[in-house]
């Protein structure tokens, strides 16, 4: 009987080590060793690219009519295939990871509510925003912008002022004369219609305009804290102690 129990034992081993979700290579790093297994190189076909290679953080500041204040950090790193954004809910402690990897044509979510990460085709565990494809930024009509002639250095990069109107607000937006735009290809692998993420929209909403902040007094403020164009290594989140599970595997 203990030899019985012995051999299903191994083979239940087994079989939970082969059903571990596959992902990149460059994903599997960040995860305990064998919640993961290594997905075999896609095979060759074209694949949509990102048109920025780099990395950049944005920090938004909400206050609501009440007094009450909350800051979000919005951390991004992408090369011309691979992409991970990070969302702070506090500094320093990250709420969400998103990996993609247009290539591979797999995406992960990694929550640290129930301290899940979910592995699956990107458009599945993303929900692809269609808002544009990659290198395809001229989906909004331009900004009515009147310049006020000042002038400031954001994130290391030259920006210019001017005042946004749009109906019946006035909005104070400054802008960087670079290309391409660090944030014109997340909305087509990140979700940006999920939760927080909506806000940070802002910085994609204007098309080939580059907002390094943007105000809406005294709503909300948003700025580019960090920027750093050209290639680097991805990051390295520490996600050992998250469960891995394939969408099959979650309930319908």
């Amino acid at each position: 009987m203990m030899r019985a129990f012995l051999v299903l034992a191994t083979m239940g081993a087994q079989l939970a080590h082969a059903q571990a979700p596959a992902v990149p290579a460059w994903m599997q790093v960040c995860f305990a060793q064998g919640a993961t297994t290594t997905s075999a190189p896609p095979d060759q076909h074209p694949v949509k690219h990102n048109t920025f290679i780099g990395s950049y953080t944005a920090q938004l500041t909400i206050r609501t009519p009440e007094g009450i204040r909350q800051q979000l950090y919005l951390s991004a790193w992408q090369d011309s295939t691979r992409g991970v954004m990070q969302l702070e809910m506090v500094r320093g402690l990250p709420h969400t990871t998103w990996f993609a990897d247009i290539g591979a044509n797999v995406g992960v979510v990694a929550n640290v509510i129930g301290r899940k990460a979910v592995v699956s085709e990107l458009k599945d565990v993303l929900l692809v925003d269609r808002l544009r494809e990659p290198g395809k930024i001229r989906e909004f009509a331009p900004p009515h912008l009147e310049p006020t002639g000042k002038r400031e250095e954001i994130a290391g990069v030259p920006c210019v002022q001017y005042n946004l109107i749009e109906a019946q607000n006035t909005m104070d937006i400054w802008t960087a004369d670079i290309a391409p735009s660090p944030f014109a290809d997340g909305p087509a692998w990140m979700p940006m219609n999920n939760g927080p993420l909506k806000t940070f929209r802002l910085l994609f909403k204007f098309g080939d305009l580059v907002a390094f902040r943007f105000a809406l007094e005294p709503l909300l403020e948003l700025e580019v804290l960090e920027y750093r164009p050209g290639p680097a290594p991805p990051p390295v989140p520490d996600l050992e102690r998250y469960t891995v599970v394939g969408t099959q595997a979650l309930p319908r």
